[in-house]
């Protein structure tokens, strides 16, 4: 089993084509700019954050990721800048990245919608820890390869938003940088480089009470060489000091989702993942946690 699961994990490193290779968060909402560029600073909240997943912890080496990010508006430019900083760990691979957006916003003339046109820039780190994986392998010529592999890479989107109905559509990893730790073997000169992903969102505002809106919203995310993935969810906010959603992943998980203010100026959020078959027949931790700190810059 040992040896399955190490061979498993290298034939994700050296075929990183035939799977999702960006990380992703299940409180999307909170994310915008993250998968869309043009989408930085357009709702005026500047703020900084940090947020924690963890998933599937039955598994040894299981997937964890960390994100520190800034999001700001600057209307005297009629633009928006946001970064991530960001680790993401598997088993013996990790990647360490930076990603920073810009937006440039349209304003309508009765001032009621924004237009956002971004444009972002990727840096990416991918490392294999080969010490874990030397018991399994033993001298496997695959592992005489580089220990890890830097890649540059861009994107583009745009973003739509009138405060009710927000719309948005984005390409990351346009470049397709290469991203090969093997020489030799088939097909890894081909596959070993990053491939576009797409992402479509939407969420629509539906004032229900005083200070009370439902929100219902959707992600599509479409991966070359890897299946699409569809969310779908809805969230109750209240004066945005509260708010509580449920999310679905088709085939993949259900996500029950929270969110407070604190203090004026803090925000706790935390999302629980309970994932459908086959995951969820590993007893002992098959499902993710999410947690999330924002704080708000906004006088």
């Amino acid at each position: 089993m040992r040896k399955i699961f190490a061979t498993a994990l290298l034939l994700a490193v050296f075929f990183v084509g035939t799977a999702q290779q960006l990380h992703f968060t299940s409180q999307y909402l909170q994310h915008n700019s993250m998968y869309n560029p043009a989408a930085a600073g357009i709702s005026n909240n500047n703020l900084l954050g940090l947020s924690y997943r963890s998933q599937w912890a039955s598994f040894p080496g299981h997937p964890r990721t960390m994100i520190a990010y800034g999001d700001f508006n600057m209307p005297k430019m009629n633009a928006g800048l946001a970064g991530y900083l960001y680790r993401d760990e598997t088993g013996p691979t990790s990647r360490n990245g930076i990603q920073l957006a810009y937006s440039y916003h349209v304003r309508s003339k009765n001032e009621k919608s924004k237009l956002g046109l971004g444009i972002e820039l990727r840096a990416l780190q991918f490392a294999i820890n080969k010490s874990k994986l030397t018991d399994a392998l033993g001298s496997d010529p695959l592992l005489n390869g580089s220990s890890s592999k830097i890649g540059i890479d861009a994107g583009a989107g745009v973003y739509w938003t009138n405060d009710k109905l927000s719309v948005g559509i984005a390409a990351s990893q346009l470049i397709q940088s290469k991203l090969t730790f093997a020489e030799g073997a088939s097909n890894i000169k081909e596959s070993g480089r990053l491939y576009r992903h797409y992402n479509v969102t939407a969420n629509y505002k539906i004032q229900t009470g005083d200070d009370i809106y439902l929100i219902p919203n959707a992600m599509a995310r479409f991966i070359q060489n890897s299946p699409s993935e569809f969310d779908f969810g809805v969230n109750l906010d209240y004066k945005e000091k509260f708010w509580a959603g449920l999310n679905w992943r088709m085939n993949q998980f259900w996500s029950l989702q929270a969110g407070v203010k604190v203090l004026q100026k803090i925000k706790l959020t935390y999302s629980y993942d309970i994932y459908e078959n086959p995951i969820n027949v590993f007893s002992g931790g098959s499902e993710a946690h999410e947690i999330g700190l924002q704080f708000s810059l906004k006088k």
